[in-house]
């Protein structure tokens, strides 16, 4: 799989100019928009929609090549980025020019543009970044690389108490030892 940097950069360019006015909206929605949308394409067409390589942190996967093309967005004068002042505060995006989709195919945008809306309506920061601390992002060392299959690996787990309890109801039901 080979990275695409101008592609990933006009990725980012791209949800900033979709969401980054969004209140809450801030490097972990971004990130989190960005690794889902990849793994999610990766899951549905074998490839993602850029390449980039995405690494465990703190908050979650987030690809290694952002904050190279972040300060590219910046000095190209495409986004403006206000760090946070006190530690309830989130990093604030804003694309000072509108971005041009047309790098996209449908499939790539209906799937960017569904992350970007799930993510701003129903999550946090805080709920997105459960979400994406799956068992790989569990068993992964800090700056390890998560590969994008690793977004079906939560489908394989033990059972949890409710899922047995069923399991033991429904066995019983038929019968079963």
């Amino acid at each position: 799989m080979s990275f695409d940097r101008e592609k990933f950069k006009r990725l980012v360019h791209y949800v900033i100019w979709r969401a980054g006015h969004r209140d809450g909206f801030g490097a972990t929605k971004l990130n989190k928009v960005l690794w889902f949308s990849e793994a999610r394409a990766y899951v549905l067409t074998g490839k993602p929609i850029t390449g980039a390589t995405y690494v465990r942190q703190k908050h979650g996967p987030v690809p290694r090549e952002f904050m190279p093309i972040r300060h590219e967005l910046e000095v190209d004068k495409l986004i403006r980025v206000v760090e946070p002042r006190t530690q309830y505060e989130h990093t604030q995006f804003t694309a000072l020019r509108p971005a041009d989709a047309s790098f996209l195919s449908d499939a790539e945008r209906q799937t960017v543009e569904f992350w970007i809306n799930h993510i701003d309506q129903e999550h946090t920061a805080t709920s997105i970044s459960e979400e994406s601390h799956d068992y790989a992002w569990e068993i992964a060392e800090m700056g390890e690389v998560v590969p994008y299959y690793a977004i079906l690996s939560e489908r394989v787990r033990d059972p949890n108490d409710a899922e047995l309890a069923w399991a033991a109801k429904r066995a019983k039901e038929l019968g079963l030892p």
